[in-house]
């Protein structure tokens, strides 16, 4: 009899450990190493992948097929799985399930998206779709990008409200298969729905000087995966804001081209370019350094510049603004006195910015994202 409940407690412990995992309960903690790829998909043919110390991948949702995220647990990995839940994207297979009524104004910088109103009981339904999707394909997590058009000329009259509704809804679908959530950029709603995402995922907080506005939710163990986009991708940009600017220690930060492919840059120092193939996304001609995210601080004027990480094509954007000299110092010397020199790539001017607003030669102060970033190149 004894043997028999021994027998008996053993079934029920492997059973519930396989449950487990086939709920794909991710854990997710603070300063994980990452990858993120969504341009082409990763070629599950050459694995062992690098970098093979990435525990966590982000990944495209309708790229990629339910083979390779099995092939990326089985190496122990946890996968993320992307897709835009607030734009309408002309090229995806369910384009033709929305209802023209739920279509905002086209993304300025993207013409075949639209904001989507996100309060609709019809996009939810299409979303609800691609969750299960995300769930029968095996993603251990969600990356629900474009959850911030209430800060953009939407057409739609989007609120706040309206966003974090609903990133607590997709949370909550999620959760109901087992799935963990995390918010794309959207740094003003993070107060209020940060309890209930188990991840984020910014871009460019180090370069908009936002990274403080996590500091809250990397002291609470949940991860930051962060992206930045410096210009030239280069190993020598890990010395600077990218990886050592305010509120930056502890984030999961990885360098990458904006068209977010298989080459990254780790803050280590460390260089790899995971092998690729095929893939849907053109190349973007949008001007390399440019911030593209839509979200900004409280405070500052609304941009309009795409989130990077649904890749369309795009008119070329052009900048020529020199440093403003109400916040780069002006008179050749440095805000903070002292007449010094900023080497090429360096930060030479802002808001706020105290510095040194000289540039070496042969190199000028020029704006990346004006008013806030001036940098010498």
């Amino acid at each position: 009899m004894a043997q028999m409940c021994l027998n008996l407690l053993a079934w029920v412990l492997w059973v519930g450990f396989f449950v487990g995992i086939s709920l794909g309960q991710a854990t997710f903690t603070r300063g994980q190493k990452w990858q993120i790829i969504l341009l082409g998909t990763p070629d599950m043919s050459k694995m062992p992948l690098p970098p093979t110390d990435a525990q966590v991948w982000d990944i495209d949702l309708f790229d990629n097929d339910a083979s390779a995220m099995t092939t990326l647990k089985a190496a122990g990995k946890t996968v993320i799985c992307y897709f835009s839940a607030g734009t309408w994207e002309d090229w995806r297979d369910d384009a033709k399930d929305f209802a023209s009524a739920d279509l905002g104004k086209v993304l300025p910088l993207w013409p075949n998206e639209k904001w989507l109103k996100v309060s609709s009981t019809k996009v939810r339904d299409i979303m609800a779709k691609r969750i299960k999707l995300a769930a029968d394909k095996g993603c251990d997590a969600i990356d629900p990008d474009n959850t911030d058009g209430y800060q953009n000329d939407n057409g739609l009259n989007l609120k706040d409200t309206d966003a974090i509704d609903y990133v607590k809804w997709i949370q909550k679908t999620a959760a109901g298969y087992g799935m963990k959530t995390g918010l794309k950029n959207s740094l003003d709603i993070l107060p209020s729905v940060s309890s209930v995402m188990d991840f984020a995922v910014n871009e460019q907080c180090a370069q908009l000087s936002e990274c403080n506005a996590y500091d809250a939710f990397l002291a609470s163990n949940k991860p930051v995966f962060q992206i930045e986009y410096p210009v030239p991708l280069a190993v020598n940009q890990t010395n600077g804001v990218y990886c050592k600017g305010p509120g930056t220690a502890g984030m999961s930060t990885v360098l990458k081209d904006i068209t977010l492919d298989g080459e990254t840059i780790y803050c280590d120092g460390s260089r790899v370019d995971t092998p690729t193939k095929g893939g849907t996304r053109p190349t973007p001609t949008t001007r390399p350094g440019t911030p593209h995210r839509t979200s900004t601080p409280p405070g500052r004027p609304t941009s309009t510049f795409r989130p990077t990480t649904t890749i369309r094509p795009t008119s070329a954007i052009t900048t020529s603004a020199q440093r403003p000299t109400s916040s780069a110092g002006g008179g050749g010397g440095g805000g903070g006195g002292g007449g010094c020199t900023a080497k090429h790539w360096d930060q030479c001017g802002g808001n706020n910015w105290n510095g040194c607003t000289t540039c070496a030669s042969p190199y000028t102060c020029k704006g990346v994202s004006p008013p806030y970033y001036y940098q010498c190149l």
